[in-house]
């Protein structure tokens, strides 16, 4: 992933309707194995840790795309990760 509109296709590609930061993601058609599947393929490096804990507070599009690129950025640089050395911009 490089950035905010490779994770929004990803989110796009999961989810029904017309969507905006406020939509929720029950409203989009994201539940629990949707959600992981974002996750998964918003994820660069499948070794990677992901904070699942976390996801129980997201609740809408937005929140989610603001989680999938702080997860993204938080493992960058990570000695062994797919994204060693580079940055989201």
């Amino acid at each position: 992933m490089s950035g905010t509109s490779d994770i929004e296709e990803v989110i796009a590609r999961h989810a029904v309707g017309e969507l905006d930061d406020d939509t929720p993601l029950a409203a989009a058609g994201i539940e629990s194995l949707a959600l992981l599947r974002i996750v998964v393929e918003a994820a660069p490096d499948t070794d990677m840790e992901i904070d699942t804990a976390r996801l129980i507070d997201v609740h809408t599009v937005g929140e989610l795309r603001n989680w999938l690129l702080e997860m993204i950025e938080q493992n960058a640089g990570v000695p062994g990760s797919a994204n060693e050395g580079e940055r989201i911009r």
